[in-house]
C-alpha cells in the first residue's frame, strides 16, 4: 500500500486504531469467561470429593488456590486492558 498522502497516513493510523481496539474487546471477552469456568470447575470438585466422603487435606486446598490466583489475575489483566482501550478510545 502507497502513502500518497497525509489523509492516507491518517486512515492508516485510525484503520490501525479501530484493528487494535477490537483485539482488546476480543481478549477482554475471552477474560470474562474464566471467573464463571473456575466457579463450574470448583463446584464440580466439591461435589465430586463430598459425594465420595474423601476427606479433606491441605492439599485439597491447592485446587481452591490457583483459582483465586487464576481469577485475581484474570480481573489485573482485564482492568489492564480496560486501561488501554479507554486510551485508544478516548486518548490520553
Amino acid at each position: 500500500m502507497e502513502l500518497n498522502s497525509i489523509e492516507d497516513v491518517s486512515a492508516l493510523n485510525e484503520y490501525q486504531k479501530v484493528k487494535q481496539i477490537e483485539r482488546i474487546k476480543n481478549k477482554l471477552r475471552r477474560l470474562s469467561f474464566v471467573p464463571a469456568f473456575f466457579c463450574a470447575v470448583m463446584l464440580l470438585y466439591v461435589f465430586v470429593f463430598t459425594w465420595f466422603e474423601a476427606p479433606w487435606t491441605i492439599m485439597h486446598l491447592l485446587p481452591i488456590a490457583i483459582a483465586i490466583g487464576s481469577v485475581g489475575y484474570s480481573n489485573v489483566q482485564r482492568t489492564d486492558l480496560l486501561g488501554q482501550l479507554f486510551k485508544l478510545k478516548y486518548g490520553e
